[in-house]
């Protein structure tokens, strides 16, 4: 399992001070890219060297509890494998504070040839990155 920590801001909250639910995904988004960084790679240039993207076909997310604004928060991500094109991020969002569960779910995607628009198997280095989390755990801590 991979877990990053990551700071929320005034400006993801609602009115109420609590973080819009629509920003969940984001953070989860944010910590598929320090899962990258953690493995000495960077997300774009490896899409770029390799000309695919991997656009999200499929999300779900159970909200247990919210979170407050500028509130820390550990995302934690799994993965696995459906075939050589598609891989599912499981995620738990958890507090720093006191490591209560805040929301769960997961976020498929698939890999896509940026000039053909055609799915594609995952390229050996991006398949690798995202098997990390499913090989062992590991933390990051952005300090925040």
């Amino acid at each position: 399992m991979f877990e990053t920590r990551i700071q929320t801001y005034w400006d993801d909250a609602d009115p109420a001070g609590r973080v819009y639910y629509a920003h969940f995904f984001r953070f989860v988004d944010c910590a598929e890219t320090e899962l990258f960084r953690a493995s000495g790679a960077e997300k774009m240039k490896l899409y770029d060297e390799y000309g695919v993207w991997t656009p999200r076909v499929e999300a779900f997310a159970k909200f247990l509890n919210p979170i407050r604004a500028e509130e820390a928060i550990f995302v934690r991500l799994r993965t696995r494998f459906k075939g050589e094109k598609t891989v599912r991020m499981e995620f738990e969002i958890v507090s720093v504070t006191d490591r209560s569960l805040l929301a769960e779910g997961y976020v498929t995607a698939v890999c896509m040839d940026r000039q053909s628009s055609r799915s594609r198997p995952l390229p050996p280095a991006i398949r690798e990155v995202f098997a990390r989390p499913a090989a062992g755990s590991h933390t990051v801590d952005n300090g925040y």
